[in-house]
């Protein structure tokens, strides 16, 4: 969905960018009959709203060097957990759930939020149109059963295969009104960021 000057504008087109298909639409009925395709080949769809496009990846790369990426990230994360867990009423079970903790008050970490919502997704898209720089977009993706995590207990989020979706177990309000869920990203020395974006990991990047 690409919005400008304050209105949704009416140009329906598809393309491909990148190998995966590229729809712009301007108008919520343009929207809605879109998503509806979408639904109608998977059984699992997730979205992702953002303001431009900006490339998928975690916001614990954007301001830590490569080479102090995994020392930053774990010391972040035990430090939120010591000052956190005074004003808890439940705390979560494992780092899985401190991560979407975390990721959700503030702490960069190596998650990215999608949701089950097309339309939590386009609001969090079009939230700052004020910017002059914005490109709003909303990303799909159809996962297969494979690129989901679902069991916790045999699996760490540090020391993961491959980057994949996953739901938290942990649930506060913020995740339950945004119908969210999560990409873990595996780390990977020789690139760039410390990680693959989204769009060119080679197993992810097909069920865009």
């Amino acid at each position: 969905v690409n919005y400008f000057n304050g209105h949704m504008t009416l140009n329906i087109e598809t393309t491909k960018i990148h190998g995966h298909t590229v729809h712009n639409t301007s108008s919520i009925e343009g929207f809605r009959s879109w998503i509806q395709q979408v639904k109608d080949k998977t059984e699992t769809t997730i979205y992702r709203g953002q303001r431009k496009d900006f490339p998928l990846l975690p916001n614990i790369c954007r301001d830590n060097k490569k080479e102090l990426l995994l020392q930053n990230e774990k010391k972040l994360l035990t430090e939120f957990k010591n000052k956190a867990k005074p004003y808890l009423q439940a705390i979560p079970k494992n780092d899985w759930e401190w991560l979407v903790f975390a990721q959700h008050h503030g702490l960069y970490t190596r998650l990215i939020d999608w949701s089950y919502d097309p339309y939590v997704a386009l609001w969090f898209a079009l939230k700052e149109t004020e910017k002059n720089d914005n490109r709003p977009e909303v990303w799909v993706m159809n996962p297969l059963k494979k690129d989901v995590i679902s069991n916790f207990d045999k699996t760490r989020p540090f020391s993961g295969q491959r980057s994949k979706v996953f739901n938290s177990s942990f649930r506060f309000p913020r995740i339950n009104e945004q119908k969210g869920c999560f990409i873990l990203f595996k780390h990977i020395e020789n690139t760039k960021n410390g990680f693959v974006p989204i769009e060119n990991n080679k197993q992810l990047r097909t069920r865009i």
